[in-house]
Formats: structure tokens, C-alpha cells, sequence
């Protein structure tokens, strides 16, 4: 170590030293004092704690870059995010505690917005009783399989049963910025049918003032008032006068909720068909499942029904179509034992696939419906098909006027 210079500290000398500096003498240099000597001095202790900070923030600051390298040359950790649940694909209500509801249109926002707001206000409007069944509506371009995915996050966040869930995309809604619109299955706390049901399949016709007036028809002949329509969907080529065409429902049938969709964006026949449910205002004597084969309508008092999602297809031949209809036959009867079926809607891209669709379901006519559509959630999808069932029916009675 380099010896320290004490000349400064020349008072701490003898007294000489002290006089010979007040007479003007010349300084006298103490002799260098050695690191042992230091050791001896009051400040010896204070000296050897700054001297070990000293040494450990070297320490410290030469195992800085190490460290920054180590940490520089590190891959950041993957985050992994839980599933989303996956929704049932059959859920069972009881049938007079049945109600119908319809999400209002929206005019701001994209898909994923519009979606959420959508199912928001259905569970608002049923004030979180138990949503059953949702059918989804989506125009455009967007990814319609946002849909399942919202529903079991949304659900799931504010700790509501999971409903089951069918999504069809379609050519355009009733308002050009609207994207989506669903319709909804509740099974509320209330007895609202007690004397059971109707479910009125598809009423053809070529154009839409016809398909109206046969639905109009078919609820005559099974003695449904039209104040006690309580839904009604149709699907007609053309949407341009969207306010007219749903005026004529809503004056056909006043206490019904409407939902008017275009199925495609380009049709080639001018052709409309509507369906509607309906509450009986007397059971039928006949059986708990009565079939009116003219009038495509199934009266129900059974006690419960069971609601299918939809099973897509993968391709036109008939295998196919047999692999979606064993799917969705094991997905109900896991509930309850299902052999009487109420109604049956497929969804298909082209005729082919609608046609494999109805050779292999096994179910009457009069509640069998095919509609050809925009697209499917599935990007391979060619059809889909869902139904509603009635449990603990050995088989329907068929009655033809």
C-alpha cells in the first residue's frame, strides 16, 4: 500500500512540535505511519467497515453482467391458458316451464362485441333463469364460431348452467350492421304451458305472404290462437324490406317474438319458409305426442323435451350423414330413453348434403325440415343437424286431416 502523508496532522505532535510551529519554526513531518499503526488509531475501526463495503459492492458490481447476460439469454416462460368448458350437447327442460326469447338487433360494434352484448341482454331479460337452448344467426364474414366460444366464457364467469348451443351462418340479418341475432330456449320458475306445446316445422311457400298465411293455417288446425304464438322464424330469399316483412308477422301474431333471416346471400328461388311455437290451450286426449301430419305440427304435454345442439356432417354421402345422426341420437338418449321426436331441423350448404341428411334420419316428414344456408362453424362442415325430442314416448300418434 502506498504510504499516507500525516504533514496535516502535525498537531497531534509533542509539544515541541506545537511550539516550534507557534515561533514560525519550520513544520516537522511525523514519521509515515505503517498499516499495522493504522490498526492503533481511533479510526482504525471505522476504516475497516468502509474498507469491506468497499469490497463486497466490488464483488457485486462484477457479478452484475453475468447475471444480465444469464437473464438476457433466458426464454420467456409460455403462458398456457385454461380451456374454455366445453358445452353439453343435449340438455333436457320441463315442458311447461318453457319460454321463448329473441336477442334485439344491434347497429354498433363488430362479431365479438355484438355477441357478448347479445347474450348479455338474453340473460338480463331472463333475469338469470336457466337459458336452455341457444340458436345464433350469423351474417357476414366473421368467425361464427366466436359464439360457442363467448357463451361458455360468459356463462361460466357469471356461474350460470351451461345451455346447449347451434350456430348458422347466414346471408344477412334484418339491419345491414347487425351480425348476429339469437334466439333462446328458457326454462323459467313459472308453470307458463300447462297444457303443453306446438311446434309448427316449416311452412313452405313461394313467396313470403304465403309461407305466412299456410303457418297462419297450420296453427288454425291445431286449435292455437294466434295471441299464443309465442315465436316465429322465418327464412326468406330476400330481406330488403325487413320492417314490412316483419310487420306482417307481427300483425298475423301479435304476442309472438320475430326473427326474419335471409339464409343466403344469393338465392335461387324466391321461396320463404317459417316455423313458430305455440302454447295449447288444451291438452290432446290422444297420447302426450300427437302428430298432425297435413298441418307439419307436433303437440306435446309431455313432461319434459330434450334440446340437441347441432351435429355437423363432413361430406355428402350417406355415411356421413349417419354419423351425425348416431352422434346427436347418443347425445340425447345419455339423458333420458328418446324415441319420439318432435322436431328436426338440418342445415346444409347444398342440396346433396340436406338430401344424405333425410335419407337417414328416420323421423316422420311432418317434423323433418331442410334448409339450405350460408355456412357452418366448421370449415369442412356440409350439414348440420338438430332436433328437439321427447323422452319416455314409446311413439307418437299420427293424425292426418
Amino acid at each position: 500500500m502506498p504510504r499516507v502523508d500525516y504533514s496535516l496532522r502535525q498537531e497531534a505532535g509533542s509539544p515541541k512540535q506545537k511550539a516550534g510551529i507557534a515561533m514560525g519554526g519550520p513544520a516537522q513531518r511525523l514519521p509515515p505511519i505503517s498499516t499495522v499503526g493504522c490498526k492503533r488509531m481511533r479510526i482504525a475501526g471505522a476504516g475497516q467497515k468502509i474498507c469491506f463495503s468497499l469490497a463486497i459492492l466490488c464483488v457485486a458490481g462484477l457479478g452484475l453482467p453475468a447475471q444480465r447476460n444469464r437473464k438476457s439469454t433466458e426464454e420467456p416462460k409460455t403462458q398456457v391458458l385454461p380451456l374454455p368448458p366445453e358445452l353439453p350437447m343435449a340438455l333436457e327442460a320441463d315442458t311447461a316451464t318453457l319460454d321463448f326469447h329473441i336477442s334485439p338487433l344491434l347497429r354498433t360494434g363488430g362479431l365479438a362485441a355484438q355477441i357478448r352484448q347479445s347474450l348479455n341482454d338474453l340473460i338480463r331479460d331472463t333475469k338469470g333463469e336457466r337459458i336452455v337452448k341457444l340458436r345464433a344467426f350469423v351474417a357476414g364474414a366473421g368467425d361464427a364460431r366466436r359464439v360457442q366460444a363467448q357463451a361458455a366464457e360468459l356463462f361460466t364467469e357469471k356461474k350460470l348452467p351451461l345451455p346447449t348451443v347451434t350456430v348458422i351462418q347466414v346471408g344477412a340479418l334484418e339491419t345491414e350492421a347487425a351480425q348476429v341475432v339469437i334466439e333462446a330456449v328458457v326454462s323459467t320458475r313459472r308453470t307458463l304451458n300447462p297444457n303443453g306445446l306446438a311446434f309448427f316445422s316449416g311452412q313452405a311457400g313461394k313467396t313470403y305472404p304465403q309461407a305466412a298465411q299456410r303457418l297462419e293455417q297450420s296453427a288454425k288446425l291445431a286449435g292455437v290462437s294466434p295471441g299464443r304464438i309465442l315465436r316465429c322464424t322465418c327464412f326468406t330469399a330476400e330481406i330488403e324490406n325487413a320492417a314490412g316483412l316483419r310487420s306482417m308477422l307481427q300483425a298475423a301474431f301479435p304476442q309472438a317474438a320475430i326473427n326474419v333471416v335471409q339464409p343466403l346471400r344469393d338465392a335461387p328461388t324466391e321461396s320463404t319458409l317459417c316455423e313458430a311455437v305455440g302454447q295449447l290451450t288444451q291438452a290432446r286426449p290422444e297420447g302426450p305426442v300427437v302428430l298432425l301430419k297435413n298441418a307439419r305440427a307436433t303437440l306435446v304435454n309431455s313432461p319434459k323435451l330434450v334440446f340437441t345442439g347441432l351435429q355437423l356432417t363432413f361430406g355428402n354421402f350417406l355415411d356421413d350423414a349417419q354419423e351425425a345422426v348416431v352422434r346427436l341420437q347418443r347425445a340425447a338418449s345419455a339423458l333420458q330413453p328418446v324415441e319420439a321426436p318432435v322436431e328436426v331441423n338440418a342445415f346444409a350448404l347444398d342440396a346433396y348434403a340436406g338430401s344424405a341428411v333425410r335419407k337417414m334420419t328416420a323421423v316422420p316428414l311432418s317434423t323433418f325440415t331442410v334448409q339450405n344456408i350460408e355456412g357452418l362453424p366448421s370449415i369442412d362442415a356440409t350439414a348440420g343437424i338438430e332436433a328437439i325430442l321427447a323422452p319416455n314416448v314409446s311413439a307418437p300418434v299420427t293424425i292426418a286431416q
